[in-house]
């Protein structure tokens, strides 16, 4: 008797199992990257502006409505923030203010960023609600 061999059926190819791990490598990959950043100081209620970046920039330095300069939840004075950032730093500082910090007091603070040797300081804000 003659035996001839079966031909094994070929299992379709499933793409889905492929995806299903693209997507969630996505996942976890924003998720990390979510983490990543530094939060916005909890305690500062940021200026609302009608052109406003949609994230908060890392490592900024905020001015709570106190008139007091935190980096970090840290309390810091602006030559100290300015000396932790000079090996790395470009002398840009942005500085995220208060709503409720006195203007006279958001003007000392840049003026002494400034007299720290600071190039540039740019104030951060949130975009205001439509």
């Amino acid at each position: 008797m003659i035996t001839l061999p079966r031909k094994t059926e070929k299992r379709p190819l499933e793409t889905t199992i492929s995806l299903i791990n693209i997507v969630f490598l996505m996942l976890i990959f924003f998720l990390v990257a979510g983490q990543l950043a530094p939060p916005l100081d909890g305690q500062v209620d940021l200026a609302k502006s009608e052109e406003a970046t949609p994230l908060p920039p890392p490592d900024a330095l905020y001015a709570r409505a106190d008139g007091l300069l935190v980096h970090r939840d840290a309390e810091i004075t602006a030559e100290a923030f300015l000396g932790s950032q000079a090996p790395t730093g470009d002398g840009i500082v942005r500085l995220g203010a208060d709503a409720a910090l006195p203007v006279d007091k958001l003007l000392d603070h840049v003026a002494a960023l400034y007299a720290a040797g600071a190039v540039k300081v740019l104030i951060v804000t949130r975009k205001a609600d439509p």
